[in-house]
């Protein structure tokens, strides 16, 4: 059996997840944890697999979480360059990534690639001057080099900061009518002039020979108004091109299908098909950048959340993660009850009596702590201490390194591992803010350490692609 999952079918799952995150009933979180290296070496590892141990580790690991609330849509990134061959829009290409045939300008301007360049002896060539020249009309313009472009929308400086990387684009369909900005405008205009069904180009699939002119090219379908116009040389057809010879460019309109015959040129062998944007060109850039990706941005600023993001000395994360709808913690709440805070903790909470002065109550991040005298013993690693010689406060996590042995209030000294003189008595052991072992993990990555600082801010984007 031979199947295909179609391009509205994932353009259907990013709209359900954008609509999802945006309901007033759910809460989307971007999740940091992994205080521990990941090996002796502190090696990412190369791999990551969606089973069960991969999820548990991630919960085991979070420290902290931060709601989302900025998500886009996004296209593949294309970056216009003098010299650069671009490709026409062709209707059989399954993704943004067969071809370059839009591009964004150093103006932050879209414009997607209609018709390619050919010199004189009617052979494709590089484009040499900017789409910028042709400003932002509704219509389809040709560069003095060749090529014709037809611009679809303007990025704003706020949208590229917050959904731009080196690969992606941002990209949306305006449908607000009202209140709109200039840029948003001039999208507007663009998707409002956009007609149904039109032939914006024309693939040729066999040039045939014998051609000693251009053949006359007749199209047939449920639409109308299209023409088209053929190129020949060395014998055969190398184009055939909207006829743009008149004033405009007669897409034409309402075609579902459409077939292409020709007479005349004393050619034989010619077979031509047409290139249909069912939509129209311009009329939902997401169809036309093939777009089937979201990215999800959050902005981690300093210790944000009142201390719920660590900053200092040793604070450092490895994993990020999309949490969706995780819940308060069962001794804290009753059960199920949902967090809805901006941000949160997930690490556990030992309170500590007569820590000695040199130590508990200074003890570094990432440090090992433990409580028995006989293994198995009671681990974990430090995430955050505060307190003084009297009484401290540790975050700490445990995970498959530790184990899971928990802490005895007032049993053993608690003690830190790298350094035995280091004592406490264990006075309370508590959850956090958040339960991290409830609600859907949606994302988990794996990096390099990255360190946190209280003057420093993480910009993270997280693209999905489907």
């Amino acid at each position: 059996m031979v199947a295909i999952v179609t391009t509205d079918t994932k353009q259907i799952l990013v709209e359900k997840l954008i609509e999802d995150l945006q309901a007033d009933s759910n809460n989307y979180y971007l999740g940091i944890g992994k205080s521990d290296a990941w090996n002796e070496t502190d090696t990412v590892p190369t791999t990551i697999t969606d089973i069960g141990t991969t999820r548990r580790e991630f919960r085991n690991n979070l420290q902290s979480i931060q709601k989302i609330a900025s998500v886009s849509y996004v296209a593949k990134r294309y970056n216009w360059a003098s010299g650069t061959i671009y490709q026409a829009y062709n209707d059989n290409q399954t993704s943004a990534q067969n071809g370059q045939y839009y591009v964004i300008t150093e103006s932050n301007r879209v414009y997607i690639c209609l018709r390619q360049g050919r010199n004189n002896l009617n052979a494709v060539h590089a484009s040499t001057v900017n789409p910028d020249t042709t400003g932002t009309t509704t219509s389809p313009v040709t560069t003095t080099d060749g090529y014709v472009w037809k611009f679809l929308f303007t990025q704003s400086a706020t949208r590229l900061t917050a959904f731009s990387t080196s690969n992606f684009i941002p990209v949306e369909k305006i449908t607000a009518t009202t209140g709109l900005s200039n840029i948003q405008q001039s999208q507007k205009n663009v998707q409002d002039a956009a007609s149904v069904g039109q032939i914006v180009g024309y693939r040729v699939t066999s040039g045939g020979t014998g051609f000693t002119a251009a053949p006359t090219i007749t199209v047939s379908g449920n639409g109308s108004n299209a023409r088209a116009v053929a190129l020949v040389s060395g014998g055969a057809v190398v184009a055939v091109n909207v006829d743009d010879s008149a004033n405009g460019f007669p897409f034409g309109a309402e075609y579902d299908h459409a077939s292409i015959s020709f007479s005349g040129g004393n050619g034989t062998g010619l077979s031509v098909e047409p290139v249909i944007s069912e939509y129209g060109i311009g009329a939902d850039p997401r169809d036309d950048l093939k777009s089937t990706s979201i990215m999800f941005n959050s902005k981690l600023v300093g210790g944000a959340g009142s201390g719920d993001f660590l900053t200092g000395t040793g604070a450092d994360f490895r994993q990020v993660g999309i949490i969706r709808n995780p819940k308060l913690p069962t001794s804290r709440s009753a059960a199920d009850s949902d967090f809805t805070a901006t941000t949160g903790s997930a690490l556990r909470i030992l309170s500590v009596g007569d820590p000695s002065a040199v130590g508990l109550s200074s003890i570094p991040v990432d440090n090992p702590i433990s409580q028995g005298t006989s293994d198995p013993k009671s681990r974990a690693f430090v995430d955050k201490v505060t307190g003084s010689s009297s009484a401290a406060t540790i975050l700490y996590h445990q995970n498959e390194n530790t184990g899971f042995k928990p802490f005895t209030v007032g049993g053993d000294p608690l003690l830190d591992s790298a350094t035995p003189a280091n004592t406490g008595t264990i006075l309370s052991d508590s959850d956090g803010e958040v339960n991290p072992y409830s609600g859907d993990l949606l994302y988990v990555e794996s990096r390099a350490a990255v360190e946190r600082t209280t003057a420093g801010t993480e910009d993270i984007k997280i693209t999905i692609q489907f």
